[in-house]
């Protein structure tokens, strides 16, 4: 399976929250390149990182943690202008956080050219884009 990694997803690898071994497990099969793929923005870094700081992480273990997350075998997408066009565009026809239109316009510009299956998250506010995106949430993934 191909998925878009949503931060809300990400932030369970380093965080113990309903999801996290589903994430674990994940990660591993995408690191062990069994038919699972992982992309994701170069944003998401930063949004992980502010739920780790918000979560009360002191900043060594942040900066860490953001190391592992790049050692693993998700693509990290460079943010460029056509993106930023398309969540705009997103922005104003749907009530969702500057960041939301972010990741689900750069969902839409992998989406074809990667073979994406899917978007993957665990946030509420993309529930108002699934006229746009396919998500999916953990509880719905199965492995092999």
């Amino acid at each position: 399976m191909r998925l878009y990694l949503d931060p809300s997803v990400l932030v369970k690898l380093f965080k113990s929250e309903p999801g996290s071994d589903t994430m674990v497990e994940m990660i591993t099969a995408i690191d062990e390149g069994k038919g699972w793929a992982g992309f994701t923005s170069q944003w998401s870094a930063l949004e992980v990182a502010r739920a780790l700081k918000k979560d009360g992480k002191p900043r060594e273990l942040i900066l860490l943690d953001l190391r592992e997350l790049r050692r693993h075998r998700i693509s990290f997408t460079q943010i460029r202008s056509d993106v930023l066009k398309v969540a705009e565009d997103v922005i104003v026809e749907h009530e969702i956080y500057a960041s939301d239109a972010l990741h689900a316009a750069t969902f839409k510009s992998l989406e074809k050219p990667e073979r994406l299956d899917a978007f993957l998250c665990d946030d509420a506010h993309f529930l108002k884009l699934g006229s746009i995106l396919k998500t999916v949430t953990l509880d719905e993934v199965k492995f092999p």
